[in-house]
């Protein structure tokens, strides 16, 4: 409906009864208000009509309260040799978790710029505790910004890789008498998320500093999760002695029986039977609906891990498919 236009000037008469008449016109459909609610929303009405429609709301930034307790917070201060050092690692492990997790995890090749910027954490307060400081993520683009769905989907890596972070730090506490749970949530995030992690703990437990750490995410869910000095020295355990060999290539026969070109990972059964469970390159991840359900032959790089307790795994990495 186009708005109606404005009164006109009182002292002109005529004006004054064609624009009552223009304005029953165009309400002919709306009895008038017989009560004081139905007045208020005809004024409401009115008010919509001649500014339009209000705008979405901006969608809120996700935060991270992080209170920091034990020894090294005597009297709500804390160093700056323990912070420092706790921020710097806290960033980088949540951004290299993200390339993994968004990606094929890499050791040297630098992390892509739209996932530094979607995980990227600002201190912006304190809060009562031993020490506490809330973290911010990157602000939300409101609706009138246009982003490509590659930006998109790095939006959401924030919340894939701060939740990581909580499960390492849930598992931990397991960890006493068994490190296999933690294992298998640390190590498929490849060398360089594993060097962080392990950064960031050794602070914490050579510093003897607790973690709380909360999360608020997009959808207003929170997440609590609290990390001891030993729990943090157990994770620094297994980042500090499972070690990664040389990738080595290899070409696989099979068919693809499922594909998330959202996750980057893929399943092929081998002529052999084996179960091959990978994560994909990214010209692969692109193209992968081309060779849904089909059979294929593949080129992978395979990754041996050799966990803290001694055991082994592989790590596979699909690099090109070809349908045959």
């Amino acid at each position: 409906m186009t708005a109606a236009a404005s009164f006109p000037d009182p002292r002109d008469p005529e004006a004054v009864r064609r624009w009552m008449r223009e304005n029953q016109r165009s309400r002919a459909d709306r009895p008038a208000p017989r009560t004081p609610r139905e007045l208020a929303a005809s004024q409401h009405r009115r008010l919509l009509d001649r500014l339009g429609p209000p705008d979405e709301p901006r969608p809120s930034r996700r935060r991270l309260d992080v209170a920091l307790t034990g020894d090294s917070t005597h009297q709500h201060t804390v160093r700056l040799d323990v912070l420092g050092p706790f921020l710097d690692g806290l960033q980088s492990s949540v951004t290299s978790i993200a390339q993994a997790l968004g990606g094929r995890p890499t050791t040297h090749a630098p992390i892509p710029q739209a996932i530094r910027e979607a995980t990227a954490l600002s201190a912006a307060a304190t809060f009562p505790s031993s020490f506490g400081v809330v973290l911010y993520g990157p602000e939300w683009p409101t609706t009138d910004d246009w982003i490509d769905d590659e930006e998109r989907e790095s939006l959401h890596l924030l919340d894939e890789a701060v939740g990581t972070v909580l499960n390492v730090s849930d598992l931990s506490k397991e960890a006493e008498q068994d490190d296999s749970s933690l294992n298998e949530e640390l190590i498929p995030l490849g060398a360089r998320a594993l060097k962080h992690m392990g950064k960031l703990t050794r602070v914490l437990a050579d510093k003897h500093v607790g973690l709380r750490l909360t999360w608020h995410a997009q959808n207003g869910r929170t997440r609590l999760s609290e990390l001891s000095p030993a729990s943090a020295s157990r994770i620094q355990y297994v980042c500090e002695h499972s070690s990664y060999s040389e990738a080595e290539i290899v070409t696989v026969a099979g068919w693809l029986g499922s594909a998330s070109a959202i996750h980057a990972n893929a399943e092929i059964r081998t002529d052999s039977g084996e179960l091959i469970r990978a994560k994909t390159d990214e010209p692969v991840t692109r193209r992968l609906s081309e060779y849904f359900g089909n059979r294929v032959e593949a080129r992978v790089e395979v990754t041996t891990v050799h966990y803290a307790g001694g055991r082994e795994r592989k790590i596979y990495t699909v690099l090109s498919l070809r349908n045959t």
